[in-house]
């Protein structure tokens, strides 16, 4: 049997742990994408032909994931990976990329408050289970793009080595409206 432990699960004590999302990065999911691992950290990744990866710049305190166990009628297991953020701007920018968040397949990065960097979607991808608009109605209620992408994996989030790992791939081109 392949699944027993083999190590003890320790918790440091001694450090603070922050909740929350810093930095949330996407790229279009593609089998050809490749991830050089060393010692269960991925220290590289390989996008195919001339893709790149994006940063997200979402509203503070709106992004969230999660990684779930899932099981299903017949005891099979698998994760789920669920990436939600708000995106605050309702322009021509978000608008010519509104169809690709809609209905692309990504897989996605995420730089937690703490440091950790964790990648998901990397074997099947994310696709949007909800992607909409709300105006709010009175003066300080939330408005924005509510963005969750979800998808189906067969393994836990794997950790980065670094966020230079995805930083170094970002496409830095600045389109103005």
């Amino acid at each position: 049997m392949g699944c027993k432990l083999t190590a003890s699960i320790t918790k440091d004590n001694c450090c603070y742990s922050v909740a929350g999302i810093k930095a949330l990065y996407l790229f279009n999911y593609n089998t050809a994408n490749t991830y050089e691992l060393e010692e269960d950290l991925i220290k590289a990744i390989s996008l195919s032909g001339s893709d790149r990866a994006y940063k997200v710049e979402y509203i503070e305190g709106s992004a969230s994931w999660s990684d779930e166990l899932a099981v299903n009628g017949n005891g099979g297991k698998y994760r789920t990976h669920t990436v939600n953020f708000t995106l605050s701007e309702y322009d021509y920018k978000l608008l010519n990329q509104a169809d690709a968040l809609s209905l692309g397949k990504f897989t996605v990065v995420v730089v937690d408050k703490s440091g950790r960097v964790v990648i998901l979607g990397r074997n099947n991808g994310l696709s949007a289970t909800s992607f909409n608009y709300a105006s709010g109605a009175a003066d300080a209620d939330a408005n924005g793009w509510t963005t969750v992408l979800t998808g189906t994996e067969m393994e836990v989030g794997k950790l980065l080595k670094n966020e230079n790992v995805i930083a170094s791939l970002v496409d830095t081109t600045m389109v103005e409206a």
